[in-house]
């Protein structure tokens, strides 16, 4: 696909760059007036044929939603929430799987002035009742097939007051349940969005708890505007024709409505669908839809170079593929140009920073393993956790972010004491590791409670992975320290193989000699353990810890 990109000039734009460029381009007088669902929906609602979603089901079922079908669903929505009587800035949470349903949910609680939150289909009843209990939430809505996990939940949560099911024959449905059909069939087709101010809650969204409990992470309507520009620049969406955008997570983690809103916000296509991963199935989307944009994570695109000889027969339109969640090894960018037509970019993000901050873009040299640039308009910096100051290039130190850019949260759930931690010297540190070149790329290191102390060295295990992740026969690798009687730690690397390898001391001895000459002595691994998979939090992530405990 040959087009021009939007970032034509990455360092001439970052200079010159200015937010209301953007808000320039929202319908109402933004920052001071602006509300999420009119900018993604309701806006583009004039024109009756536009898509804004394709469908997919579990069952094949296919169908095709325009952003003037969702705007009359959505208005629906937020009088069934009128309905039961909530007030301005009261959550609704959905847990539930990626059906047309959320979605309308999730327009209909902005555009009444409510705040939506995402609950991981998968999790627990314990986790969930954590994250409804600590939000006070008001309204859940769920699906018959999650309806006992959640009514487990709600044992010990007493803010929800009505759950909302969505089930099409009416199975499912308890007699204290709002029916999801039933009280939409009743709800009036208009809607007067609520005049919002930029600063007005939007989303509650949790951290997955890998590193500690849970965080509720709030972003304010302003929001929009700092994910669409990553989508402008970084997804690089056509201006001048509607692009079909796909990506693959759902609703219940922040990068689904990063995605979706963001790409809604310029009136372009989103293809959702229901089933998780499976190889045939996903590459028949592919083969099947016009995809121009694909957002995913490392794993999934693991498993789909397992079967690119099935790839191979296929016709791909895809323009820009994107990354997130975890560290992509440059073997696996490479693979993504032979196998997809383009090259899989890194993007940077976490739920505070509310969207990916650094990028590769089309206009800019692709480095393999570096994560690109900061988002014009987003101050990055690589800086000493202690003191806040900025460090020279290549020295490793914590990914910090100035809070000037509309997608920065506005803080954490009751609590501004965690907040106020979050920040040295007007910096907020994220939390991870990495290291800035001499041209301005960033490189990911690993996170900071990651991060292995030897012989008065401080090692992040990405550099270590990248180099393992090098072998022809590693298919994933994860560094992590393990006791040393005269370094304090060493690192201990957890190999998973490809299918064609089979696990052995000689091939242990290989993978690691392969990636000496790279590695400093105290980088290189004392040990490497086979295992058939890594333990993986719900977005992808590695478990370090459950690693760290077998180290």
């Amino acid at each position: 696909m040959d087009r021009s990109p939007n970032l034509a000039n990455y360092e001439g734009l970052s200079d010159v760059f200015e937010w209301d460029s953007i808000y320039a381009d929202a319908d109402w007088d933004a920052p001071d007036t602006i509300n999420v669902a009119h900018e993604v929906c309701d806006r583009h609602a004039t024109n009756r044929g536009t898509v804004a979603l394709f469908f997919v089901g579990r069952d094949g079922h296919r169908e095709r939603i325009t952003f003037w079908e969702l705007t009359q669903r959505s208005n629906q929505f937020a009088n069934v929430l009128d309905e039961l009587g909530l007030a301005d800035g009261d959550r609704v949470f959905a847990c539930m799987p990626r059906v047309p349903e959320q979605y309308v949910a999730l327009l209909g609680t902005l555009k009444a002035g409510y705040v939506f939150g995402g609950i991981d289909e998968q999790y627990d009843a314990d986790r969930i009742a954590y994250r409804l209990n600590d939000s006070d939430a008001r309204v859940v809505i769920t699906t018959p097939s999650h309806r006992p996990t959640v009514a487990t939940a709600l044992e010990d949560v007493e803010s929800v007051e009505d759950v909302i099911v969505v089930s099409d024959d009416g199975t499912g449905i308890r007699r204290e349940d709002v029916s999801y059909y039933a009280a939409m069939e009743t709800a009036p087709l208009e809607y007067e969005t609520a005049k919002t101010e930029g600063s007005d809650p939007a989303l509650l969204y949790y951290t997955s708890g890998a590193t500690g409990p849970a965080k509720g992470v709030v972003h304010g309507h302003r929001w929009i505007v700092g994910i669409a520009a990553a989508q402008l620049y970084a997804g690089d969406l056509d201006q001048h024709q509607t692009d079909l955008y796909w990506g693959t997570g759902g609703l219940g983690w922040l990068t689904a409505p990063v995605n979706t809103l963001g790409v809604w916000f310029w009136g372009h296509s989103l293809l959702v669908n229901e089933a998780g991963f499976d190889p045939d199935a996903w590459i028949e989307l592919i083969e099947e839809f016009p995809i121009s944009v694909m957002f995913s994570v490392p794993a999934i695109y693991r498993r789909l170079r397992d079967h690119d000889r099935r790839l191979a027969d296929v016709d791909v339109d895809i323009y820009r593929a994107l990354s997130t969640g975890e560290p992509l090894e440059a073997e696996l960018v490479e693979w993504g140009e032979n196998a997809l037509g383009v090259p899989i970019h890194d993007t940077y993000g976490q739920a505070e920073t509310g969207n990916m901050i650094i990028n590769t873009y089309p206009s800019i040299e692709t480095r393999p393993g570096s994560m690109g640039k900061p988002l014009p308009g987003v101050e990055c910096a690589v800086v000493d956790s202690e003191t806040g100051d900025r460090l020279e290039p290549n020295e490793t130190g914590e990914i910090a972010v100035r809070n000037t850019f509309p997608s920065f949260f506005l803080g954490y759930w009751n609590d501004p004491d965690r907040t106020d931690d979050s920040f040295v010297d007007d910096w907020y540190l994220t939390g991870d590791l990495a290291r800035v070149d001499e041209d301005g790329y960033f490189w990911f290191q690993g996170r900071a409670d990651d991060v292995i102390l030897s012989g008065g060295s401080r090692i992040g295990p990405f550099s270590i992975e990248r180099e393992l992740a090098d072998h022809g026969s590693v298919r994933e690798v994860a560094a992590v320290p393990t006791p040393h009687p005269d370094r304090n730690q060493a690192v201990k690397a957890f190999v998973v193989v490809r299918d064609s390898a089979d696990p052995s001391d000689e091939l242990a001895d290989e993978i690691v000699s392969n990636a000496t000459q790279a590695l400093s002595n105290r980088e290189v691994p004392e040990s490497i353990e086979f295992r058939d998979s890594l333990p993986r939090t719900e977005t992808g992530q590695i478990r370090r810890d459950e690693l760290r405990e077998d180290g």
